[in-house]
């Protein structure tokens, strides 16, 4: 009988400890596959950011309307990949295609502001 619940007690000591560092082996191991929530909402914040500024920018006649329609196109056409992406998860591959993006859109709205041509067409 001591022997049994000798080795009851072991048994039960060895799961108690096994269990949770079998769970803190599957937590380390999980990774996220895409970028987090604050990721996009920063992504579509910088977005909206850039549309802003192109809006702006054509009103006070500081880039030109024709600059403004290519700049709109592309914001528009990477919202549409955005959301396009968005209906099955985005990937981490698709969301840094993205962000590339969004980036050089707003290198652009900042070239097109500076180069100081305003030219009509």
């Amino acid at each position: 009988m001591r022997k049994l619940l000798a080795s009851v007690a072991l048994a039960t000591a060895t799961i108690a400890v096994a269990v949770p560092a079998a769970a803190e082996a599957q937590r380390s191991a999980y990774r996220p596959l895409g970028p987090s929530r604050q990721a996009i909402n920063e992504l579509l914040r910088d977005l909206s950011r850039a549309e802003n500024q192109i809006a702006r920018s054509q009103q006070r006649r500081i880039i030109s309307p024709r600059e403004a329609m290519s700049l709109r196109r592309e914001a528009a056409q990477i919202r549409y990949s955005l959301n396009r992406a968005a209906r099955n998860g985005i990937g981490g591959r698709e969301f840094g295609n993205l962000r590339v993006r969004v980036n050089r859109l707003e290198q652009r709205v900042r070239m097109e502001r500076r180069d100081y041509d305003r030219r009509p067409g």
